[in-house]
């Protein structure tokens, strides 16, 4: 499912003038401290800030070199000099955000499937990758390669799935050693077995072949594993993955994650000092997202992102601030100023709405005039209050999950990764082409849906993969 990821992203004015004499100040600080993402100009990090951040008791946690970006834990008293170099483009909170958890159901087994032949539960169940491959039309058109690799940024995979194993490529752990005191997170990079199962299910949905079909059921792909068991990332580890799987050459990136943001005022009280934060500015995540999708797009990577499952009309920016302000309103913090969606809403982005099996779009999905580019089945349960109903289950999306299993589930997460199959499978049909080529092919070759307001719940219509490839 989309990441509910709602929290303290302030903007800062920054002041333009260096200080003269950084050792004073550098006096410790012993007030808690907060993480911090650091965006600085020209994309060049700035030793300076680096160093005056370690002297005054912080330390820099990490950086991204190719984005000008560091991410540090500091006492908050620390801003106001970090502030004051010139260098520094904007700072904002770098908090824990989470995943939300799963709405699953497992595929228990029947009788009347042979589960010894190839697809059958294709063929029986997976109305969704059907209607995306008009039946499996589409797989004699172009089924995808090896040499064109989607990335998928997310909990990790199943490594031993029987039905991911001919296209899993490997991958790399992104969730640093003991993250939020998690001694089962060692920090090992080859670490990308996954613990939710929502990065298995994105999996099989892409690239399942064996009982279960993806759309791309020959395609090759990469797992960047940014959540732990608890679902918890933050924006500078998912940043950083984009990063790295641009520079493995991955040509399709799957981001079904993303959440709401603030651009503009925020006043915060320290719950340990109880002093007051009035931060302004420019977004330190907004920007970090900005230059992370542009690093992509810069390197011939199409983007594809989930537009998220609250059911809010993301063009409608209040809306946002108001659900971003009751979400917060007993922690003592009060935003203004322009809300968004991202990864989503970033530029080159596709974004990604879900539809249900009758093509009408799902309740949960999130929507947007100009926000929403094109949809894909995403699945609903028609009635919740009947849920060992068959006949609702399948109303679902089936696909891969954890411990070699099958799960049912729905959600823009799987509305997603149909598009970034089909995105890996133009790129193997037609070459290499530019993003901006690819996403115009699955913009023309969408299925329109006739019906009042559609632009903003379908975008150019519901992704076809047998339309983009036979033409």
């Amino acid at each position: 499912m989309k990441k509910r990821h709602i929290f303290l992203f302030i903007n800062l004015i920054l002041l333009v003038f260096l200080p003269t004499n950084i050792r004073a100040f550098a006096q410790k600080i012993s007030t808690g401290n907060i993480n911090l993402i650091i965006t600085y100009n020209n994309n060049t990090i700035d030793p300076n800030v680096e160093k005056l951040i370690t002297d005054l008791g912080g330390q820099v946690t990490s950086k991204i070199p190719e984005l000008g970006t560091s991410e540090v834990k500091c006492s908050p008293e620390c801003i106001e000099k970090i502030k004051s170099y010139a260098t520094v483009e904007s700072i904002s909170p770098n908090p824990v955000i989470k995943i939300h958890e799963l709405k699953v159901i497992p595929f228990n087994e029947s009788g009347k499937i042979d589960n010894t032949d190839e697809a059958d539960l294709f063929n029986y169940y997976q109305w969704d990758i059907k209607e995306v491959t008009d039946n499996g039309k589409s797989f004699l058109e172009e089924s995808g390669n090896h040499n064109v690799v989607v990335g998928i940024l997310d909990t990790g995979v199943n490594t031993t799935h029987p039905d991911l194993k001919k296209n899993f490529l490997g991958g790399k752990n992104f969730v640093p050693k003991n993250f939020e005191n998690d001694s089962t997170e060692t920090g090992d990079t080859n670490d990308i077995e996954d613990r939710v199962g929502h990065g298995t299910l994105v999996a099989g949905t892409i690239a399942g072949n064996g009982r279960i079909k993806g759309v791309a059921p020959n395609t090759g792909f990469k797992s960047y594993r940014i959540f732990n068991k608890d679902n918890d990332t933050t924006d500078s580890i998912a940043a950083s993955a984009i990063v790295n799987a641009v520079n493995d050459n991955v040509k399709v990136l799957n981001l079904s994650f993303g959440g709401f943001f603030i651009k503009g005022k925020c006043i915060f009280k320290d719950p340990k000092t109880q002093k007051i934060y009035n931060f302004k500015g420019n977004n330190a995540s907004c920007l970090l997202y900005k230059k992370a999708i542009r690093y992509a797009e810069k390197h011939g990577v199409t983007v594809v992102a989930s537009v998220g499952n609250e059911g809010i009309d993301c063009s409608k920016s209040q809306n946002i601030v108001n659900y971003v302000n009751n979400e917060f309103k007993d922690q003592g913090l009060k935003y203004a100023g322009e809300g968004i969606e991202l990864p989503g809403e970033a530029k080159n982005v596709i974004t990604v709405s879900a539809s249900k099996r009758d093509d009408t779009i799902a309740s949960y999905s999130n929507y947007g005039q100009n926000v929403i580019d094109i949809a894909a089945p995403g699945g609903e349960l028609v009635d919740i209050n009947n849920i060992n109903n068959p006949q609702n289950i399948y109303n679902l999306c089936l696909s891969s999950y954890l411990n070699n299993s099958y799960f049912f589930t729905e959600g823009t997460s799987l509305a997603a990764p149909k598009v970034s199959a089909v995105a890996a499978l133009i790129i193997s049909k037609y070459g290499n082409i530019k993003p901006k080529e690819v996403a115009k092919i699955i913009y023309k070759s969408a299925v329109s849906i006739n019906t009042q307001n559609s632009r903003e719940y379908f975008g150019h219509g519901v992704i076809n993969a047998y339309n983009a490839l036979a033409k």
